[in-house]
């Protein structure tokens, strides 16, 4: 968008389009609850990797003691079609940013390929 007047009127009209009656926000909150709780247990399963948890609304990340471990998890997860990238000083942090509109069922899905790629990677 750098530089693009045409692209910021373009997401301005469209942010107020979804933004106008709440809903999105609504379900923005939902989502992101869906990914705390899915997030919590998945490190509960893995506490022996030192996983942990944090983030707020749809912006999330998991991370691991060992940095590898982290690469590992992202490299298996786009093996089984789930697209994470990793982040922090030493790339130590699985990140999950799912889209606004994802929905709940394509956050599940999400959610289970990434467990399956932390627990493949153990």
């Amino acid at each position: 968008f750098r530089g693009n007047n045409p692209a910021f009127v373009t997401a301005a009209a469209t942010l107020d389009a979804y933004w106008a009656d709440g809903q999105m926000e609504k379900q923005t909150l939902a989502r992101g609850e869906q990914v705390e709780q899915t997030l919590l247990a998945i490190a509960e399963e893995n506490s022996d990797a030192g996983a942990q948890t944090r983030g707020r609304g749809l912006v999330w990340g998991m991370e691991f003691t060992d940095p590898a471990r982290a690469s590992a998890v992202c490299a298996r997860a786009f093996g089984l079609g789930l697209l994470v990238e990793t982040s922090g000083p030493e790339s130590e942090v699985v990140k999950v940013l799912p889209p606004l509109t994802v929905s709940s069922e394509e956050l599940d899905e999400g959610m289970r390929i990434l467990a399956k790629a932390i627990r493949e990677t153990g």
